[in-house]
């Protein structure tokens, strides 16, 4: 019985040209060889094999047409992290093995896939396997894989007021420090009279108030 094998490409060393392209390049209606040879520039039959593996990947559908995992890859500030999150999908049985499969040197994952397939170590098709998986990890970030993708972005409307502490005398002159954290949704106006009464309000009723 024959091993079944996580996603890999024979010419892997060619893989982070193919998503250099990509990420330079605009979507395009459906990836196919043309496509690739035509737009891309990458003419050479090698990379034939490359657009059923992308599929595999999650980077496309089964129609060829560019998924919003895709779309997302070409952000500099994305692609890290989606590419992590691509792997812990389509290399799930390496992961279900060892959970930090990205950790691990070129032995230890090959070990690891003979485990997970029952290949052989000699088997060229494991060897593929581990040097696609190594050449995503190129392109791959797992140390933001767990953030949320809008993480940076400014909340629009929300501010954060930090008042300070006001010393309260009990009856034997012990002082004591209370910080208040107060967040405030601001409403979406340009008017300067709403945040100066509501300002306003704040003082008078929590910061002047005895």
């Amino acid at each position: 019985m024959s091993a079944k094998y996580p996603p890999f490409v024979n010419a892997y060393g060619s893989l982070t040209k193919l998503l250099e392209k990509i990420k330079t390049a605009s979507v395009p209606t459906k990836v196919t060889r043309d496509y690739l040879s035509m737009v891309l520039g990458l003419k050479s039959s090698s990379y034939h094999p490359m657009i059923p593996f992308l599929k595999r990947l999650g980077f496309l559908d089964q129609s060829g047409v560019p998924t919003q995992r895709y779309k997302d890859f070409r952000s500099d500030s994305k692609s890290g992290f989606i590419m992590a999150k691509a792997m812990k999908e389509a290399y799930s049985d390496l992961y279900d093995g060892n959970e930090y499969a990205q950790k691990l040197q070129k032995q230890e994952l090959i070990d690891l896939v003979a485990t997970r397939t029952g290949a052989s170590k000699n088997d060229t098709s494991l060897t593929a396997v581990v040097g696609t998986f190594i050449e995503l990890k190129k392109h791959a970030t797992f140390e933001l894989e767990d953030i949320p993708e809008d993480i940076g972005e400014d909340k629009e409307n929300e501010t954060e007021e930090t008042i300070p502490s006001k010393k309260i005398s009990s009856g034997d002159n012990v002082k004591f420090g209370i910080s208040y954290t107060i967040n405030l949704n601001l409403p979406a106006t340009t008017e300067i009279k709403v945040f100066d009464a509501i300002f306003k309000s704040l003082k008078k009723n929590i910061i002047d108030n005895e």
